[in-house]
């Protein structure tokens, strides 16, 4: 078992300093009901301790045991509380005003909302827009391209090189740069 699960442990002398204050206090009520002679008399929250009766005992080697006295302890004077101040009167307004201003507010809360919405939607229509128009020029590119294609193609080339008339040649000359040496081949139709 982890040591987050266990409980914990109260210490044994603080056990025991509690049981010993109830049995005080128990004790304390006991003779305050039973009228018990030698305990103390409470006047409110004041314990008043009963002057010792004396009675005359001569104890001729005996040191004399000191005697007790009474100890009042005056009750102390708490600060009297200032006066409470009156709540304020409750401010009076007509009815009908009040209930046009919260439904003017609704009515501008809804009107705001449907302004937000129509904006929100507009927007939304004209990326739809660009969109459609992005689509189109994409498609219009690739028709292009492959416009392009199309006539760079060999065959499309030669077609349009006769039409100019241009011919073939006898020889071909190839030059080679770094000796900048030159190769004549004859013309091979593959």
């Amino acid at each position: 078992m982890s040591d987050q699960y266990r409980r914990a442990q109260a210490d044994p002398e603080e056990i025991i300093k509690a049981a010993r204050r109830r049995a005080r206090a128990a004790s304390s009520r006991r003779r305050s009901l039973v009228g018990d002679a030698d305990a103390p008399a409470f006047d409110g929250n004041l314990a008043v301790q009963p002057a010792p009766v004396e009675t005359p005992v001569e104890v001729p080697d005996a040191p004399a045991a000191p005697q007790r006295e009474t100890v009042v302890i005056p009750r102390t004077e708490t600060a009297e509380r200032p006066a409470a101040k009156p709540a304020p009167e409750p401010v009076e307004v007509p009815r009908p005003a009040f209930v046009g201003g919260i439904v003017g507010l609704v009515v501008a809360g809804i009107v705001g909302l449907l302004l937000l919405n129509t904006v929100i939607n507009e927007d939304a229509y004209h990326l739809q827009e660009l969109r459609t128009q992005a689509n189109e020029l994409d498609q219009s590119e690739q028709a292009l391209a492959d416009e392009l294609t199309h006539l760079n193609s060999p065959n499309n080339l030669e077609a349009e090189a006769s039409r100019f008339g241009m011919v073939h040649p006898e020889k071909v000359t190839f030059l080679y740069l770094p000796g900048g040496e030159t190769v004549e081949m004859p013309w091979n139709e593959d």
